[in-house]
């Protein structure tokens, strides 16, 4: 970790390889963007197969239970360490399967005839391969390995909120969009020129971004916080299912909006060695969410979470979406933040690739 007063020299491929297409690079609509947290899990995935020391070929046998929780949840604690998956590379249906039990860890042999360890379905068929791997040194991996589970989780919660926000018929308010996403862009401007600049300017201009990201996350809870109480006064029997659809169209996209702020935040403090503030800013979108999931508005009936979920207009594959699925994005971030704690444990990789030749 970097010392307070340490100047942490970025290259500029680091910076701008968060920018990959043109709309990332000039456009005014952050989500018409491209997905932010592919590019900062690729990354910091790539850095720890390349530059860290890991322990292979590990017998898996008293470890299935774990493994599976990771694979489930990204990670997994327990008093013999730590497991971290690498989530991006294990789908939907395969998390799924696990949670079903429809799929679960064991063993299976390759062409060569080696047993490896491996997602199996039922009967007892190949699904994907896996390798575990152990940290030589913990403490060299920790932050690396506490960056990718927080992205690969405000990844999901950012996903399932777009998803879901298909069912909302509201208009779209270009320029409240924009409104919101210009203090990113700012942010971008920043970031660019840092790119280029000497080390001292480079710090300079990153302390600017990040001040540029933390006012707009400031707006987003301010906006956020506006819509439920607008929402709570639309009641009765002359309610306006216009005007709900909107402030409901408004509150998915400021919690869409969000976790893409914090995830950038994270990135760049991450790479100016500024991990306290890393999990600061994580405990800062704890409270929202948790004040939005607790604190009780309007009448004094119900929560903000609450009453977007009386109001929303859920589809049969999404029902209790925002009774239910708050719980477990704050149950992430509390686990992130344990991730951070762990600096006395072993750690252990769960290493997947998109292509196994399987």
């Amino acid at each position: 970790m970097a010392e307070k007063n340490e100047i942490v020299e970025t290259g500029k491929c680091e910076l701008l390889d968060i920018f990959i297409e043109e709309e990332d690079r000039k456009g005014a609509d952050l989500l018409k963007m491209s997905d932010f947290f592919n590019v900062f899990i690729g990354k910091i995935g790539a850095e720890m197969k390349s530059e860290t020391e890991w322990e292979v070929d590990l017998d898996i046998r008293g470890l299935l239970g774990q493994i599976a929780a990771a694979i489930k949840g990204g990670f997994d604690i327990s008093k013999m360490g730590m497991l971290v998956a690498d989530y991006s590379h294990f789908s939907q249906e395969v998390i799924d399967g696990l949670k079903e039990g429809i799929y679960h860890v064991g063993e299976s042999k390759e062409v060569a005839g080696n047993l490896r360890p491996a997602i199996l379905d039922e009967n007892e068929q190949l699904v994907k391969f896996f390798t575990l791997k152990k940290a030589v040194n913990p403490a060299e991996v920790l932050s690396d390995i506490s960056i990718l589970s927080m992205q690969t989780s405000l990844k999901r919660i950012s996903a399932q909120i777009e998803d879901i926000g298909r069912d909302v018929k509201g208009m779209i308010d270009f320029a409240r969009r924009e409104a919101l996403s210009s203090k990113f862009m700012y942010a971008r401007d920043r970031i660019m020129s840092a790119s280029t600049a000497d080390s001292e300017e480079q710090e300079d201009l990153l302390k600017e971004a990040d001040t540029y990201l933390m006012q707009g996350l400031e707006d987003l809870y301010s906006d956020i916080t506006a819509q439920v109480k607008e929402l709570a006064d639309q009641k009765g029997p002359f309610a306006s299912i216009k005007a709900i659809d909107t402030l409901l169209s408004y509150i998915n996209e400021d919690m869409q909006m969000i976790p893409r702020y914090v995830g950038l935040r994270v990135y760049l403090l991450n790479l100016r060695g500024k991990n306290a503030d890393v999990n600061r800013i994580l405990g800062q979108y704890q409270y929202q969410l948790q004040t939005l999931a607790e604190r009780k508005i309007g009448d004094g009936k119900f929560t903000a979470l609450e009453l977007i979920h009386k109001n929303y207009p859920y589809n049969g594959e999404n029902v209790d979406f925002w009774i239910n699925q708050p719980k477990e994005m704050l149950a992430a971030i509390s686990s992130c933040e344990a991730v951070l704690g762990q600096n006395d444990k072993d750690i252990f990789y769960i290493d997947a690739e998109d292509n196994d030749n399987e």
